[in-house]
């Protein structure tokens, strides 16, 4: 694991979206559209963890250097069970997470940050429920809690500070991209996958 700074996150999430930028905020906003109108019913709601898991499968392939596309990615989201592996997880999360708020708030906040690779690792690793949450406790603390920690709430606040003002709420959304591959690029620097080294194609394993 290289030991990046809190800063270099940024720098270099930046790096990675500014050549797809337009692709990855395009196909952000087919995922958000299908996650819309699968929240109209109760139904398709229950299909929403698997749409965030096709998202993050794009978002991996993209930072690796690959040409996704938006089918192949939103078939990855149901691919070998990921449909009910991801929403059991959304559960679990959520659960735990209301929980952890219960009890004095703090319990809850660590459990935010430290269970935040859970869906990168489902996705990327086909690990097991849980496993995914003890390995992402495990990375995040090998990283740095607080520096972690510290880079979630910058980009949260920013994030909210945005959204709170009417006339600029807009570049929230244009701000996207580069949230999403920075969340990728530190994903990648925990799983000592932060090089521009060959790296598996996600493509690949979803055609027989």
């Amino acid at each position: 694991m290289q030991d990046m700074s809190f800063d270099a996150f940024f720098s270099r999430g930046i790096e990675r979206t500014k050549p797809k930028y337009w692709s990855l905020l395009g196909n952000f906003c087919l995922f958000g559209l299908a996650i819309v109108v699968a929240a109209i019913t109760v139904i398709g709601i229950l299909i929403i963890p698997a749409l965030i898991a096709g998202l993050i499968h794009f978002l991996l392939a993209s930072a690796r250097g690959q040409e996704p596309k938006f089918g192949s990615s939103f078939s990855a989201g149901f691919a070998e069970g990921m449909w009910w592996k991801s929403l059991f997880l959304v559960i679990v999360l959520i659960v735990g997470l209301m929980i952890g708020f219960m009890l004095l708030i703090i319990p809850g906040i660590y459990l935010s940050v430290v269970w935040f690779y859970a869906f990168y690792l489902l996705v990327d690793k086909k690990m097991d429920i849980f496993e995914t949450l003890q390995t992402s406790r495990k990375l995040i603390h090998q990283q740095g809690f607080w520096k972690i920690f510290g880079v979630l709430l910058v980009i949260n606040i920013v994030n909210s500070v945005l959204s709170a003002i009417p006339l600029v709420s807009l570049a929230a959304l244009f701000l996207v991209p580069f949230i999403m591959m920075i969340y990728v690029t530190m994903y990648q620097n925990a799983i000592d996958e932060d090089s521009d080294d060959e790296v598996p194609d996600l493509e690949a394993e979803l055609i027989p």
